[in-house]
């Protein structure tokens, strides 16, 4: 597996190479979720704002590459319920040029870690897709769990996923149903820095073979409000890309609530 020989790298850069503006709280947990390809299980809190961006870079084995802006509004309608608007727009000259697609998601943490018990969580989404040739109206129901060993430095976290896929309208060439899953775990290193190691798998159109990734990057807070964070991963099969690529960065802000 070719790209497992890309993490100690990743994991020494992350450590030594990118210092904080600022010092993050001492009780940072491990945790998942953007830039990478698997999330974890917590919400928003109620009344926080939080804005995400992903920017993406993939190159498939035929050689073609796709860059994919992803912005997103989270927001907590409460301390278990989070609403989220997320889009993307493909650029390039990939399969997925100029398409792109929109739509709400609606998390529920249905249970906190007790014990050997992790966090639960459940995910309902759709999205709307656009731009030439797009595919069908798609939904989601996505469960996820996370467990973790403590907080702050040293600390560890183990994120699985599962989820139901369903296409209203599928075009010809796409399923009508589908699943995904995932699993990654992350690693305290210090008070700002967040390791991650990731792997996913998901079913796409007919004829092709499941998406198959392994990625593994960081999440770094340079304030209480912001934080970045950088991926590198590879795909498994010829259906997969053969290099993906993501920067991160995010902004948290409370309405006072």
């Amino acid at each position: 597996m070719r790209a497992s020989r890309t993490t100690p790298i990743l994991f020494v850069a992350a450590a030594l190479l990118l210092p904080a503006a600022a010092r993050a709280q001492e009780g940072t947990t491990p945790g998942a979720g953007a830039p990478f390809s698997v999330g974890d299980a917590y919400t928003s809190g109620a009344g926080e704002f939080t804005v995400e961006g992903v920017f993406g870079y993939e190159r498939a084995r035929g050689g073609r590459e796709d860059f994919r802006p992803a912005p997103t509004l989270k927001y907590g309608l409460n301390d278990r319920l989070e609403l989220s608007l997320g889009t993307d727009y493909g650029f390039g000259n990939g399969s997925g040029v100029n398409q792109g697609s929109i739509g709400p998601a609606l998390t529920a943490r249905l249970a906190d870690q007790e014990g050997l018990l992790p966090t639960v969580s459940l995910s309902l989404g759709a999205t709307v897709p656009y731009g030439p040739g797009h595919g069908g109206t798609g939904t989601s129901l996505v469960a996820a769990t996370t467990w973790v060993t403590g907080e702050g430095p040293g600390s560890w976290g183990l994120h699985l996923n599962a989820g139901f896929l369903a296409t209203l309208d599928p075009e010809p060439g796409e399923r009508r149903t589908g699943w995904l899953a995932g699993a990654a775990v992350s690693h305290v290193v210090n008070p700002e820095t967040v390791l991650v190691a990731a792997y996913s798998q998901q079913t796409q159109d007919e004829g092709d073979r499941d998406f198959s990734l392994v990625e593994a990057g960081f999440i770094r807070s340079i304030s209480d409000s912001t934080s970045v964070g950088l991926t590198a991963g590879a795909g498994l099969n010829r259906d997969s890309p053969r290099l993906r690529l993501a920067a991160y960065l995010s902004y948290s802000f409370a309405t006072g609530r």
